[in-house]
């Protein structure tokens, strides 16, 4: 190898790494990502039958991840991870997650409207503060300690040690026990259907 083409190898490896370390190069293979999605699901609106039914270009989740993104609480899910992508600004990775997965560009943004209607929760309550997804997170969470700490006899901190008020612990959103509702998933959470 002569001294340019060695020349021209260091100056491509500089570069690539100065890319990696301010997150660009990362950013472009993301874009190039959704890209080639985008036209893959152009292709596919092309393909599509009269059905109504979408060709398994893009859908290549397996049949249970299907079948969850059909239910009620599936879609609940598939919705607050689309909000929270959207949220952190990765549009990108939203752009291949929502083909990939046969779902249309903004259904989560009307899944999440009629949820909030349904359970007289204000989404802009939030703001700028957090997703959907980390309050509900947090929420649990917060259940999960209030039932441990009444179990052990203790008193009722949650995880930043701050003690929790009794009327704030009334408030907190309890997940069904699977004694009180045969629809209760793993986990102990609810079921979400409407």
């Amino acid at each position: 190898m002569d001294d340019y083409a060695r020349e021209m190898m260091d100056l491509k490896t500089l570069v690539t790494r100065t890319l990696e370390k301010k997150g660009v190069l990362a950013k472009i293979r993301a874009e190039l990502r959704a890209s080639v999605f985008e036209a893959i699901e152009e292709e596919d609106q092309v393909l599509e039958n009269d059905d109504n039914v979408p060709p398994a270009l893009l859908g290549s989740c397996n049949d249970r991840a299907k079948q969850l993104h059909t239910s009620p609480s599936g879609r609940l899910l598939t919705a607050l991870i689309c909000e929270y992508l959207d949220w952190a600004q990765l549009g990108h990775t939203l752009k291949v997650y929502l083909p990939e997965c046969n779902l249309q560009k903004d259904f989560w943004k009307e899944e999440l409207k009629d949820f909030s209607n349904k359970n007289q929760y204000d989404s802009n309550k939030n703001g700028d503060s957090g997703p959907l997804l980390l309050e509900v997170l947090e929420g649990y969470l917060k259940y999960e300690n209030l039932t441990q700490n009444r179990m052990a006899g203790g008193s009722l901190i949650n995880s930043e040690t701050e003690s929790i008020s009794s009327g704030e612990a009334r408030n907190v959103r309890r997940p069904f026990s699977s004694s009180s509702s045969s629809s209760a998933v793993h986990g102990g959470l609810p079921s979400l259907d409407r």
